[in-house]
This record gives structure tokens, C-alpha cells and sequence, in this order.
């Protein structure tokens, strides 16, 4: 409720806004983003989000869902993003999707989106080190890494 009385009140109005579908209001949040010409990017944490979502009314017309995965284990955090993109082809839903991974997951995750030419996002608050262990120096090159990870 308290969300979506802050979007009502939005006058400058982004070109679209992240929607978290583990948030029990996130089908309300999401009608009004759609009322007012916001649009929507879906994330989507666990399986169970993948399910709420393709259930919902317009899933189809999101421009971007987020697979955002926050679970510290790789094995389980990969069997949960595979999982997600399961639910989401036997749906049909063929939007773009963004892979964004935390600590341990951060650079299999950008290996594992440019194996499937999906867009991810890498930054020092999502993980300190680069792909080989060693500490970042900077966000610079965190950003750098991953750019050489999907231009390599």
C-alpha cells in the first residue's frame, strides 16, 4: 500500500521501475506502473516469484525481467536460476533477461549470461574481487572484467 501511494504521488515518472514479485503487493504495484506508462522490470529471486509472475495478467508486456538470485551456495543458486528460466520458456515468455549475481555468484553468473547473450550487471556492492579472487582495486574494474568476460 505504502508503495504504491508513493507511485501515485510520482510527478517526474522514470522510464521504468524494478518490481521484486517476493513483495506480496508487487501484481497491485505493477497494474498501477502500467496505469501511469512505467515500465516494468520483473525480479524475480526463487522459482516460486517465476510462477507468481507468468500467472499474472501482462506478464508478457514487462521490458526486462531481472534474475536475481540471493542464495550464497553456487550449486543452489545456479539449480535456482535455471530453475527460473524453466518456468519462464514453458510460458513462452520471451523477454530480455538480466542476471544479476552476489558474492560467489557474481562471475559465474556474468560467464553464465554471455553463454546465453542475456545482460547482467556487476558493481562492488554486488562483490569486492574479480573473477580470478583477487580484490577489485576499484568499481572501474569490476565493470572491466566483465566487459572483457563478454567481449573475449
Amino acid at each position: 500500500e505504502r508503495t504504491r501511494t508513493a507511485i501515485a504521488g510520482w510527478r517526474d515518472l522514470p522510464d521504468y521501475a524494478s518490481v521484486n514479485l517476493s513483495e506480496p503487493d508487487a501484481p497491485a504495484v505493477m497494474e498501477l506502473l502500467r496505469q501511469r506508462g512505467v515500465g516494468i522490470e520483473a525480479g524475480l529471486a526463487v522459482v516460486a516469484d517465476a510462477e507468481r509472475f507468468v500467472a499474472l495478467p501482462g506478464h508478457d508486456q514487462v521490458l526486462r525481467i531481472l534474475i536475481e538470485i540471493d542464495i550464497p551456495d553456487l550449486s543452489a543458486a545456479l539449480d535456482e536460476a535455471h530453475g527460473i528460466v524453466a518456468v519462464l520458456e514453458r510460458a513462452g515468455v520471451r523477454r530480455p533477461i538480466l542476471l544479476h549475481g552476489v558474492d560467489a555468484t557474481v562471475w559465474p553468473f556474468v560467464k553464465l549470461a554471455h553463454r546465453k547473450r542475456w545482460s547482467t550487471r556487476v558493481g562492488l556492492e554486488d562483490g569486492n574481487t574479480l573473477a580470478d579472487g583477487t580484490v577489485a582495486k576499484d568499481n572501474a574494474a569490476i565493470v572491466a572484467a566483465a566487459v572483457a568476460i563478454f567481449c573475449g
